[in-house]
């Protein structure tokens, strides 16, 4: 009886500690820089690339048969083929404003899009997709691209396929970073990172090869993610077996944390390698960074993850390294924490067409940190109306660890998939979010959508960022729509938050995915009465123009100000300029050629106050 109790005693001890908070393990390597590269057009004139659907798979192993049987269960129980038209959510909170938006890459024979996105405070848009890197400059409206992703790995003496590119702006550097993939073998893998040696993604860069295999087990890197804080980079990747599926052959994923003045600088990189993240003796999947919401932080960084493929689950995992590189502080840990509302495994998505859209899982897509709160972002599925959606977490220091509550963001009949967040508040009371993401329906070409949440409890309606014109088949079968998309706040912009994403369009009698980029604003447009009254603190001359008119001014102080043109109506005609301005006498210019004859306003405001306005006749 004795050797009973002490034998129960110690499994009941082992089994609190199997679910305690696991730490990680860190690997230290040194990377040579692989090549400076100027990214331009000229460099890239023949644009090669291999036409190539998806990565070819064996057959499906245990996990991958697991995960179908779950979707295929989860369809057959939930999914509605005859849906009735249901009505929009209605809320009292307004859609997104949609500014400037456009066509970004274009298509080039790559299944999935992979659509990401970084855009910087001086105007560059700058887009990636397989296969391509593409930018504009909004200042003046050139289009830089696209340069084509083998081209790059070709001149770093990589000969295999790259995949899964990612993109990001570093505000505090007024520099990018790329990150993408290259090989599908512990012998061939390698995760590029490059780094911009200007403000521009059309100029020098200084790119790295890090091992796909780091821990030397036979295991290749598959689908990075990425963040920055004020002083690092970090990247979360997932190992693979050798010839095996993402669905079926997952090993660990683990975290790449680099300092970015490094790669910045051309000199080699020193990263640490975060491994054998664990809880309850399992692996923790697919973390997710979690980014700055009005700005990187640091030196702390947080990292999101669930259970991607459970019918149906409850359990958010945080991952918290807690220090820069050499620090004696640095930590790495895993904790869990149940939110209020659980989260099912999505179902392939509708479009009006046969093939279907595959929905990959449930893993976390997108997350920041802004007013001591996490929001975040996954892939879901609504039993209710048996569409698809976005579930919107929101994570919130607790004693111990972290409240975690969630809800479902819903419009049936529409099918809501691979959602983005960003922060779109203007304060430490404002907690705004603008989340993008694609939609589709049995009646409905797949698109891009994005709606507002309010920062306490509400959502606005879909607003739609980009219509599709037509449905999705490129493959037999299930089609690859897009495993991602972007979003990023404009950091000197209040309220703005880029997005990019994809649409359904035609040529001949193919019908492809193409990129589409558009601006969103939480800001509504002002009425008749905003513009009524002149203010005469400031200078407009000509008045009447016919090319080019000015605005003499004093600026009160240092502030971040907006430029709009408006109509005799209070339509919004243009959002000119957004951008941060000194403090003293300014003077701002601008061509009203694009402007048809008649009476307009132009405002100036300071963030969400109103500053000065001012009428004008183009003739």
């Amino acid at each position: 009886m004795k050797r009973t109790l002490v034998t129960s005693f110690l499994f009941l001890i082992s089994l609190l500690n199997l679910f305690a908070q696991e730490t990680a393990k860190t690997k230290s390597f040194t990377i040579e820089k692989g090549i400076s590269l100027t990214l331009d057009e000229k460099s890239d004139a023949w644009s090669p690339r291999l036409l190539n659907h998806q990565l070819p798979k064996p057959d499906q192993g245990a996990d991958e048969k697991y995960a179908k049987h779950i979707q295929d269960s989860l369809t057959q129980r939930f999914r509605r083929n005859n849906l009735p038209e249901l009505s929009y959510r209605t809320s009292s909170v307004d859609t997104p404003f949609l500014l400037r938006n456009f066509t970004g890459n274009l298509y080039s024979n790559s299944v999935p899009n992979d659509n990401d996105l970084a855009v910087s405070n001086n105007g560059v848009v700058a887009s990636v997709t397989n296969v391509t890197i593409w930018s504009k400059n909004l200042a003046t409206n050139q289009i830089h691209g696209s340069y084509n992703l083998h081209t790059l790995t070709n001149s770093l003496g990589l000969q295999q396929e790259e995949f899964d590119p990612k993109i990001i702006y570093d505000p505090v550097a007024n520099r990018f970073i790329t990150i993408m993939l290259n090989g599908f073998t512990d012998s061939t893998s390698n995760v590029l990172v490059g780094f911009s040696q200007t403000d521009s993604t059309y100029g020098a860069w200084n790119f790295y090869a890090l091992p796909g295999n780091p821990l030397n087990d036979t295991s290749w890197t598959d689908f990075p993610m990425a963040a920055v804080t004020n002083q690092e980079l970090f990247i979360t990747v997932n190992l693979l077996y050798n010839d095996s599926t993402w669905q079926a052959g997952f090993k660990q994923t683990v975290v790449w944390q680099i300092k970015k003045s490094e790669g910045y600088d051309g000199t080699p990189l020193n990263p640490l390698l975060h491994y054998g993240h664990n809880y309850g003796g399992r692996p923790v999947r697919n973390f997710c960074p979690v980014k700055g919401g009005s700005q990187p932080y640091g030196p702390d960084m947080y990292f999101i993850s669930d259970r991607n493929f459970a019918a149906a689950n409850d359990t958010f995992f945080i991952a918290h390294i807690t220090d820069t590189i050499g620090a004696p502080g640095l930590n790495d840990t895993v904790d869990a924490f149940v939110a209020n509302r659980s989260y099912h495994m999505p179902v392939n998505a509708l479009q009006p067409f046969t093939d279907s859209l595959q929905i990959n899982d449930a893993r976390v897509m997108g997350a920041f940190i802004e007013n001591n709160q996490i929001q975040f972002v996954l892939n879901c599925l609504d039993t209710a109306s048996g569409n698809d959606c976005a579930y919107h977490g929101i994570a919130t220091p607790a004693s111990p660890g972290w409240n975690i509550t969630g809800n479902l963001v819903v419009q049936p009949p529409i099918d809501l998939t691979y959602p983005n967040i960003s922060y779109a508040g203007n304060n430490s009371s404002d907690n705004r979010a603008i989340i993008g993401l694609l939609t589709s329906s049995s009646t409905l070409y797949p698109g891009t959508g994005a709606l507002i949440f309010d920062g306490i409890n509400q959502y606005s309606s879909v607003a739609t960022v980009k219509a599709g014109q037509s449905y999705i088949n490129l493959l037999a079968g299930t089609e690859r729509w897009g495993d991602y998309t972007g979003s990023q706040r404009k950091y000197n912009e209040q309220g703005v938050v880029w997005v990019s994403g994809g649409y359904g369009f035609t040529t001949l009698s193919n019908h492809y995915n193409r990129t589409w980029i558009g601006e969103l604003s939480v800001d509504a447009n002002v009425s008749v009465n905003d513009i009524s009254a002149s203010s005469d603190k400031m200078e407009l001359f000509p008045n009447p123009a016919s090319d080019r008119i000015s605005v003499a001014f004093t600026n009160p102080q240092n502030q971040f100000l907006s430029f709009d043109i408006y109509d005799a109506s209070g339509k919004l005609v243009k959002h000119l300029y957004r951008g941060s301005l000194v403090k003293g006498d300014n003077e701002f210019t601008f061509s009203t050629s694009a402007l048809t004859t008649g009476l307009y306003a132009l405002k100036i405001t300071a963030g969400n106050n109103f500053l000065l306005t001012k009428k004008f006749i183009r003739n």
